[in-house]
């Protein structure tokens, strides 16, 4: 065959140009193509959320109640941001009154008997409620932890007891009054066993706080002027309350908001083959803030005994068996009850 000619070459040569050449153009009228969409669609998306904001576009008929707009369109509510806590975007149309306290009696087993105080065991509630008109049911938001007139016990050198449950906490209680008591809902400040005015002794996380505060809840539930919902929240140990209490739920409650609460004692404290070095006084510590030494009420529980002993088993000889010579952190592991009984949402 013979070699193609000069011109031959140089037409195909033209002809490949063109259609690169064309190739381009056609990818710059697209590109230029999305960036028209896309400016479109800013700017469209900021006359829609200027006319939410102006209480237009929102269901049927222009606009849905504040609660029912979808989370992808909060953004364009205008909410407030600038706080330390998160604000609701109304006000509620309810004032409140409050506190009223009660003690809840508590029907416990032989095993969490108070050595020191064979008395009823009882839960003091604080409570503080909307004034709705009269025959309204009301929810209740309730915080639960053993921080209420905490401290010291008046012991020399010992420091201040902190606020009773009676006046509204800094970490759930004044938030709650403050943004959902106007709006319909009761708030409850609830100690546990030992602590407060609360009586029986404390159980850290066991077997009788648990009951204590799940008969707490259901006692909020049960109430004339409750419509029988109960949401526990807290931080801390007021979050591991809120894992006690769906141990073996009450039918009332329906969710918890457990903020940094442990699933389980041993669980907080023993990880990746190390532990804690606070694991070690955990117990004592706190048995030493609500065993009163200057009363005849002592609140001494049964594992006051083997609290303290625990950690340094466990420390010293789990290969051994050390953490299972008995169950005290069996009895303090919340999440596998809650997986099996709790219903409500978290």
């Amino acid at each position: 065959m013979s070699e193609p000619l000069v011109a031959e070459l140089v037409a195909e040569e033209c002809n490949h140009s063109d259609n690169v050449a064309r190739e381009k153009t056609q990818l710059n009228i697209a590109m230029g193509a999305t960036a028209i969409v896309i400016v479109l669609f800013m700017i469209l998306a900021t006359f829609w959320g200027a006319a939410s904001n102006n209480g237009g576009g929102y269901g049927p008929n222009g606009q849905w109640e504040w609660w029912e707009v979808p989370l992808e369109n909060r953004h364009t509510m205008g909410l407030n941001v600038s706080g330390e806590r998160s604000v609701l975007p109304e006000s509620g149309p309810y004032n409140w009154t409050g506190p009223t306290e009660y003690f809840v009696e508590v029907d416990l087993p032989a095993s969490e008997q108070d050595a020191g105080y064979p008395e009823p065991a009882l839960m003091h509630v604080a409570l503080w409620m909307p004034n709705v008109p009269n025959g309204t049911k009301v929810p209740v938001i309730a915080t639960v932890h053993p921080y209420y007139d905490f401290g010291g016990e008046g012991l020399p050198g010992a420091g201040d007891d902190s606020n009773p449950n009676t006046v509204p906490d800094g970490g759930v209680g004044a938030w709650v009054l403050d943004q959902f008591v106007p709006h319909g809902y009761a708030l409850a400040q609830v100690s546990t066993f030992g602590t407060g005015k609360s009586t029986h002794c404390q159980d850290v996380k066991g077997l009788g706080e648990q009951i204590g505060i799940q008969a707490a809840v259901h006692w909020l539930g049960e109430q004339e002027w409750s419509n029988g919902n109960v949401g526990l929240m807290g931080k801390s140990y007021a979050g591991t309350t809120n894992w006690e209490a769906a141990q073996n739920p009450s039918e009332h409650l329906k969710t918890i908001v457990p903020i940094s609460g442990s699933i389980g004692v041993q669980q907080m404290f023993y990880r990746n083959g190390s532990s804690e070095a606070r694991a070690m006084l955990y117990d004592v510590l706190y048995e030493g803030a609500t065993t009163d030494a200057t009363e005849d009420d002592m609140r001494m529980c049964s594992d006051d005994i083997i609290g303290p002993v625990s950690p340094f088993t466990t420390w010293a000889g789990a290969g051994l068996g050390g953490d299972e010579w008995n169950d005290y952190w069996d009895e303090r592991y919340h999440l596998q009850d809650v997986l099996d009984n709790y219903q409500g949402s978290v």
